[in-house]
């Protein structure tokens, strides 16, 4: 497998690019925030990323990365678990998002190379970034023909939340472009409400009816105007499709393409978060010089519903383990 120094992070450790490739498709993962840096398929560079280890310093846009410990937001930046209050990073409007410093921030450690995946561990201290208990989280990426597989797994030493996620920016049409023209398929019949902090409100409710109604092709730009702004929402999966990815079924959650390509997430996660990164026109352009532009990617961060922690969800003790699977897979059309 190919790997190279592509810089250092700011206390002098090396930070490195392992790259898996074969006929039709290559993916870089960066040690850093076990980051995917490319995704190229049919020749299209599909997923956002930088040239230069300095820029992804200098981001905040969670390009490619693992997201933990908590991935999307806590409200209040606060849980209460066991009777003891947790108080963890105000990043978003005075609420937790991603984990604050998160795992996109850490320097993960190569444990196993084979010849189409990589597994990267991390250990994260009791009270990083203000959350309970060591843990230890591994990642594995497996690309076999034109899928990408991303396994999880993190055991605690002690009682603590754990919510992750990948956080890719995609575009199928390669980034320049918006993917307004993108059409989209959500297998999804009910969406999360959120109030104006994008914290769920506790209300489930039909995508019947309403803008988040995707369950037949939709263009991701055909509802956007005045009013809405984009998708940033959190849908439950209904999937009507499964398919067996080395023995583990999985349900088809989403799928996209531009007319030439298209994307189908795969996860036995409960959900995701569709995000049309709706305020990317900002930050470091992305490889080759390319500017970010609003509505210039979309995101299918597959987890658990938002803030579900502050009501005891997705806790973990020491003899437990989190696991979770998706899979990225990309055909022509």
């Amino acid at each position: 497998m190919k790997h190279t120094i592509f810089g250092y992070m700011p206390t002098g450790e090396e930070v490195r690019i392992y790259t898996l490739k074969n006929d039709n498709a290559s993916v870089s993962i960066m040690t850093r925030g076990a980051t995917i840096v490319d995704f190229t398929v049919f020749g299209v560079s599909i997923v956002g990323g930088f040239d230069d280890f300095e820029t992804y310093l200098l981001d905040t846009s969670h390009q490619g990365a693992i997201i933990g410990r908590v991935a999307n937001r806590i409200g209040g930046a606060q849980f209460t678990m066991d009777g003891k209050t947790y108080h963890v990073p105000k990043n978003n409007n005075g609420n937790c998002l991603h984990g604050g410093r998160g795992f996109d921030y850490r320097l993960f450690t190569v444990k196993e190379v084979t010849d189409n995946s990589i597994t990267l561990c991390y250990t994260s201290a009791d009270g990083e970034e203000g959350f309970p208990s060591c843990l230890h989280v591994a990642v594995t990426y497996t690309l076999v023909g034109t899928s990408l597989r991303i396994d999880y797994v993190a055991t605690p030493e002690g009682k603590t939340p754990i919510i992750l996620t990948n956080h890719s920016y995609f575009n199928l049409d390669g980034f320049g472009g918006t993917v307004l023209n993108h059409t989209v398929k959500m297998y999804a019949d009910i969406y999360t409400e959120l109030n104006d902090e994008l914290i769920p409100t506790g209300r489930r409710l039909p995508v019947q009816g309403t803008v988040y109604d995707l369950n037949t092709p939709t263009k991701l730009g055909e509802r956007i105007n005045g009013e809405f702004k984009g998708y940033d929402i959190y849908f439950h999966a209904n999937p009507q499709t499964f398919a067996t990815f080395d023995k583990k079924r999985l349900g088809l959650l989403a799928e996209v393409d531009n007319g030439k390509l298209k994307l189908k997430t795969y996860t036995d996660q409960p959900g995701a978060q569709l995000y049309t990164a709706n305020t990317m026109g900002k930050g470091p352009a992305f490889k080759g010089g390319v500017k970010k532009i609003n509505y210039g990617a979309f995101c299918i961060e597959t987890h658990t519903e938002p803030d579900c922690i502050s009501r005891g969800e997705e806790w973990y003790g020491a003899d437990d383990t989190y696991t979770q699977t998706t899979v990225y897979e990309v055909s022509k059309i």
